[in-house]
């Protein structure tokens, strides 16, 4: 029994590591759009405006437009 457990151990333990790998080594998505200013008011999925904040030339935040 105790030779069960520790052959699922290893196996649990090989797939996290392959899945880790893999995560790691897929493409990462960029940005499509990148920042001009730190403030860039843009349209949403749906088309209505959002308030972005940029840090390093990206979006790190949007959210509704405010008074």
């Amino acid at each position: 029994m105790k030779r069960y457990a520790w052959i699922l151990v290893v196996i649990a333990v090989g797939v996290l590591a392959i899945v880790g790998t893999a995560f790691q080594l897929a493409p990462h998505r960029v940005a499509e759009r990148t920042c001009q200013s730190r403030i860039v008011i843009t349209k949403g999925k749906d088309g209505a405006p959002l308030e972005c904040v940029c840090a390093g030339g990206v979006f790190t935040s949007c959210f509704g437009p405010g008074p």
